[in-house]
């Protein structure tokens, strides 16, 4: 941890006191330095770890414009503030170094890291990935934008680190010269916070920075490196990529270029698009060489996440599914596609805040493969009025109750909404909640 050395005479501010904020405070603190800690926020959150682990770390909460972070030397700063914030703009032009606890593990760790963004699908990728290493015989640290803070990671006796990132930790990263790096696939997100799609590609394409092998989709040319990156590339698809599907003695399997692997049957996850999730998980495995053994093992010990395309119930003939972790429009095409070749019908609930997205990429797999639409929030009236016939809704209850009216014997009800869940809950997983309890109510 030689650059800590480093950070001794400097005076260093964490700008932004969430999750990742307060991994950076810890890990500051036990290694004996004491940032001054600056939240726009009058009151946050996590004031009383704060007031009962570091009280005597200094406090600057409120308008950033008092903050004075042109005084320091290196800011640390959550991915919750954009850089081009005007305070945090006027200390880099003062010469303040601007970083995050990502860009500040990779200048600390000495680990192999492997690295996923994408917009969709990260958080089950790097969920099975880390399973498919363990049962390679690795001890692994998986964290990053799922679970564990980035920095708390380094306290772990690991071999190599699994890493989700988003589009916003990769802004402020630059270091992280991953053994494996991997773009997913990209749609509109976050366009609140971006000027356009291009800039939110650029943060994405961040990852590959340095990396040895460069893992991407290649049905989605966004994802693909640039030409200046020299790291070793592979690549996934369902049909045209080095890691692909194959049919092979009657059944389809996942392959490396026309060679066959295991089954697809091996997986427990529905859909294609999860489909692609595994590919993703081999591409990045690449490097490893594992036996068809080391993935079946972990195919079979891995269900998938809760709300994610989760099986909920099937009542009276009807399956419900709850992926409420679909919170833009291309989370939710993927679903809609991954129960294409389901018999019965595709009942979608959809809604809720699209953050500024362009929500017209959604019209035709709603055209052509949802039988019934129903929607809610911010911008369900929005969504709705991509499918004639629509059913509008006042909130989750009267949604389902609306499917369960809609359903009959065979069918498929799937919550996937297309938009954040802010304008009706804490947050996703408190909706995906929400929606199977209303399934369940009234059922004896």
């Amino acid at each position: 941890m030689g650059y800590l050395k480093t950070l001794k005479n400097k005076r260093i501010a964490v700008l932004g006191l969430g999750v990742s904020g307060l991994g950076t405070v810890r890990f500051l603190h036990a290694h004996k330095l004491a940032p001054v800690l600056i939240d726009s926020r009058q009151q946050v959150p996590t004031q009383l770890w704060l007031d009962s682990y570091v009280p005597h770390l200094e406090q600057r909460f409120g308008p950033l414009n008092d903050a004075d972070l042109t005084s320091f030397d290196l800011i640390l700063i959550g991915p919750g503030l954009a850089l081009s914030t005007p305070e945090v703009q006027q200390a880099i032009a003062a010469g303040v170094e601007v970083i995050g606890d990502v860009e500040l593990f990779a200048r600390i760790n000495t680990k192999p890291v492997l690295a996923v963004t994408g917009s969709n699908g990260k958080s089950t990728v790097v969920s099975l990935l880390a399973k498919v290493l363990e049962r390679g015989g690795l001890q692994i640290g998986l964290g990053g934008n799922i679970g564990t803070a980035v920095l708390d990671l380094l306290a772990l006796d690991a071999d190599a680190y699994v890493l989700e990132l988003s589009s916003f930790q990769l802004e402020t990263t630059s270091s992280l010269a991953a053994k494996s790096a991997c773009i997913l696939n990209l749609c509109e997100d976050h366009m609140d916070r971006y000027q356009d799609m291009g800039g939110y590609i650029d943060a994405k394409q961040r990852i590959y920075q340095g990396c040895e092998l460069a893992v991407f989709n290649s049905e989605d040319a966004d994802t693909a490196p640039l030409q200046s990156n020299s790291a070793e590339r592979i690549s996934f698809a369902l049909e045209q990529g080095d890691y692909h599907i194959m049919m092979h003695q009657g059944q389809a399997y996942f392959a490396f270029r026309q060679q066959p692997i295991l089954p697809c049957a091996s997986s427990l996850l529905p859909g294609s698009h999860n489909r692609l999730n595994v590919l993703a998980v081999m591409a990045m495995c690449h490097a490893f060489a594992f036996d068809a053994g080391v993935y079946e093992r972990a195919l079979q010990e891995f269900p998938g996440l809760d709300h994610r395309c989760q099986y909920v119930d099937t009542l009276n003939g009807v399956r419900y599914f709850n992926d409420s972790k679909a919170t833009n429009v291309g989370a939710t095409i993927a679903a809609i596609n991954g129960f294409a070749d389901e018999p019965g019908r595709l009942i979608l609930i959809a809604g809720g805040d699209a953050k500024g997205a362009d929500l017209t990429p959604l019209q035709e797999p709603l055209l052509n493969q949802v039988a019934e639409l129903i929607c809610l929030g911010k911008d369900g009236g929005a969504i709705a009025a991509l499918k004639p016939g629509s059913h509008l809704v006042g909130d989750m209850a009267e949604a389902v109750r609306c499917a369960k009216a809609c359903a009959r014997d065979g069918d498929i009800v799937l919550l996937a909404p297309a938009c954040a869940s802010l304008d009706m809950y804490v947050n996703y997983m408190v909706r995906g909640n929400d929606f199977a309890q209303q399934v369940h109510e009234g059922e004896a």
